[in-house]
């Protein structure tokens, strides 16, 4: 996390981004949920999500952190987005909706930002993840995660 004396460097103060680094976490057990559902080439997905996450909102700042969080959520979504497609499950169209609504909280949580509705930011932000994660365990509920 941001020490005080560097908080000026950072995106926003710790009040707002320690609550998007804590629910940041619940890519962990999304990824530990893929792995129970034998996902296994799914695991690293929001594994990936997990751990650039909670590398870049420790401390938020311009960066190559950031950059590398939104690479790898970018591919990850894509990769997951594919996997999903040759799914045969009905189940799958509803992890479509819950994505797509956590996709779209990312430029509502910058367009707030840039009004300097930190709080709106941050709790849109934050509904990204819970979205995204609902999406995700809907998913590997499936447990027909085997490449074909």
């Amino acid at each position: 996390m941001c020490d005080t004396s560097l908080e000026k460097d950072c995106i926003m103060k710790r009040k707002y981004y320690s609550c998007i680094y804590r629910v940041s976490f619940l890519s962990f057990l999304s990824s530990i949920y893929a792995i129970y559902c034998e996902c296994y080439d799914l695991a690293p997905v929001p594994g990936g999500v997990f751990l650039t996450s909670v590398n870049y909102w420790r401390r938020p700042t311009y960066g190559w952190r950031r950059n590398l969080d939104m690479g790898y959520v970018t591919c990850a979504v894509i990769y997951q987005n594919y996997r999903a497609y040759y799914m045969t499950s009905a189940i799958v169209w509803w992890y479509y909706f819950f994505m797509f609504l956590g996709v779209i909280c990312y430029p509502v949580s910058v367009y707030l930002y840039k009004k300097k509705d930190l709080w709106g930011s941050t709790y849109v932000h934050c509904l990204l993840h819970v979205l995204a994660s609902i999406a995700n365990v809907l998913l590997y509920h499936n447990r027909v995660c085997i490449i074909s």
